[in-house]
């Protein structure tokens, strides 16, 4: 009878599922890139300028049914040799996530300058999450999941100048061959001096001299603006003559108007006196006949 009972609770123990749980997502939250390519790393990375705030959310959810897990830790460590935890769960202080339900963490950190993690090279981190026993008395981990990622970039402040730079000035619709048509010589020359300028830019950016990427970014902005600024100019005021003429005709139409609405009063009266003068002057018939 012992045997059997020690087995049937044996049985029973195996059959209960642990309490289990999953990254559900992640996202970096105020990068200054974003899961795109950066043409020098020749990858796609998230990229924060060094010594700035970054915050990285993660989603964990609890697929286990009826039962709620206790969240004692959400990490992300990076291959710099750093880790960083919510302040949202501990050891002491477990978050509880219902059954068949999620929560969303939020890790925040500063990120280290370029010269401690470097900008040369994309990082990879591991994002953790823990979960113990209970919220109270004794508490032990029972369970742990883990997710990896790459792509994180470090960019230093001429890095971040650069790359904002090269993004305003995409912003303008203004290539030779896909932009707008700009019709003064000087705005003209202005893009091309653009033009060059970015070339040369992108050129120092795959190369890692940021610094001289930057300038060259700058410069090729300023053309820019000075392009468009003079070619508003100009169109400025020749709409402003155009106007002046427009209203000087408006005034001479005006002034003809009055003119041969004049004309046609007096003309009208005129009319009138010449009728009158003729009735007057029509000879009356005679009533005395000469006999014959």
């Amino acid at each position: 009878m012992c045997i059997i009972l020690y087995s049937l609770i044996f049985i029973s123990a195996v059959r209960i599922p642990a309490a289990q749980a999953s990254i559900n997502n992640y996202n970096w939250i105020g990068a200054v890139v974003r899961n795109s390519h950066d043409t020098f790393y020749g990858a796609t990375v998230t990229a924060y300028e060094e010594e700035t705030a970054a915050n990285l959310v993660v989603s964990v959810y609890n697929e286990y049914s009826g039962v709620p897990i206790n969240v004692s830790a959400v990490i992300v460590g990076f291959d710099w040799g750093t880790n960083y935890t919510s302040s949202e769960c501990g050891t002491d202080s477990p978050f509880v996530v219902s059954s068949l339900q999620s929560h969303v963490f939020t890790i925040n950190f500063t990120v280290p300058s370029a010269s401690f993690a470097s900008n040369l090279v994309v990082h990879g981190y591991t994002i953790y999450v823990e979960h113990v026993n209970s919220t109270s008395g004794n508490k032990r981990v029972v369970g742990a999941w883990t997710q990896s990622g790459s792509g994180f970039a470090v960019f230093s402040s001429d890095q971040k100048d650069a790359y904002n730079y090269k993004k305003e000035i995409e912003a303008y619709p203004s290539t030779p061959s896909g932009g707008i048509p700009f019709l003064t010589a000087e705005a003209r020359e202005l893009i091309l001096k653009s033009s060059v300028a970015k070339s040369v830019a992108s050129d120092s950016y795959l190369r890692g001299d940021f610094s001289r990427a930057s300038k060259y970014y700058r410069d090729s902005l300023d053309f820019v603006q000075q392009a468009y600024s003079n070619e508003t100019e100009k169109w400025s005021t020749f709409e402003n003559a155009l106007a002046d003429i427009l209203r000087g005709s408006g005034s001479l139409l005006t002034f003809q108007g009055y003119a041969w609405l004049l004309f046609g009063i007096g003309f009208l009266l005129v009319s009138i006196g010449v009728l009158v003068y003729l009735a007057r002057k029509r000879p009356e018939p005679k009533t005395n006949l000469p006999s014959p």
